[in-house]
């Protein structure tokens, strides 16, 4: 585990918003509902200067009615050329460093997708759900 991450990225960061994908639901009937919140992270090294790393939040109720909801959010960091050769970066799993010891940038992105979530959820008059911006369960995938 590299518990100083932060170091090894310049400390300005690209944020950018990757993908919202939203549909509404019919709900059939009154009834209990279960909402399933899942959280992805995904990396990806280009070149031997960025690492680029998103963020997914998708949200399911069980049964499948209300809506679905999915908000990405990216962000593109540089390395520090001097502290780059310290790893095989290709060797080591991003997703789970970052889910570890990347707060200093998930954090900001977890901010994003719980407000988009938030505005989102509330346009169609109801409560706006706001989820805290922390991982809840989380998948990961390498690119």
């Amino acid at each position: 585990m590299i518990e100083n991450l932060a170091e090894y990225f310049k400390p300005e960061h690209e944020y950018y918003l990757a993908n919202i994908a939203y549909e509404r639901l019919d709900m059939q009937e009154e009834k209990s509902h279960s909402l399933k919140c899942t959280d992805d992270i995904s990396t990806k090294i280009i070149g031997n200067e960025y690492l680029e790393l998103i963020v997914t939040r998708k949200l399911e109720f069980q049964p499948s009615e209300i809506f679905n909801l999915s908000v990405s959010y990216g962000a593109r960091l540089q390395f520090v050329p001097e502290r780059l050769a310290e790893y095989n970066w290709s060797n080591i799993d991003l997703n789970e460093e970052f889910r570890l010891n990347g707060r200093f940038v998930t954090f900001n992105l977890l901010n994003r997708i719980s407000l988009l979530v938030g505005e989102i959820t509330s346009s169609y008059g109801q409560t706006p759900l706001i989820l805290a911006p922390n991982f809840i369960h989380i998948n990961s995938s390498n690119s």
